[in-house]
């Protein structure tokens, strides 16, 4: 495990690659995720998404737990790869199958519309 809140590639814990239309390879790799040396009550998780035009993105997000701290990792590399603007597949779909903000902020509505509907 790293000491620091960088991505340390002996700790990936799980990959997936994506593909452009061209057929070049995007992979995102997402770190276990440690403890915070500074605030060791809470979290982070570090990613990397590699092969994109621009650049590597290397980032991390922080939680007040291990399960939180991944969760939010996924979905702040749904959000880079929403906001870039390389189309990409996963197994020969649009769909990446990764959350972002946009269908967090849903699931709760769509949960509560579902919920009441079994009420009335």
């Amino acid at each position: 495990m790293s000491s620091t809140y960088e991505f340390a590639a002996t700790a990936i814990i799980g990959s997936r690659t994506l593909h452009t239309p061209s057929g070049r390879e995007v992979t995102i790799d997402l770190c276990a995720p440690e403890r915070m040396p500074d605030a060791p009550n809470d979290w982070f998780c570090a990613y990397r998404i590699a092969g994109l035009e621009d650049n590597m993105i290397e980032g991390r997000a922080l939680g007040i737990d291990a399960l939180q701290a991944l969760s939010l990792a996924l979905v702040q590399v749904g959000d880079k790869l929403e906001a870039d603007s390389t189309r990409l597949t996963f197994l020969e779909q649009d769909d990446l199958m990764l959350p972002t903000i946009s269908t967090l902020d849903r699931q709760p509505l769509e949960r509560l519309a579902r919920n009441s509907s079994a009420i009335e």
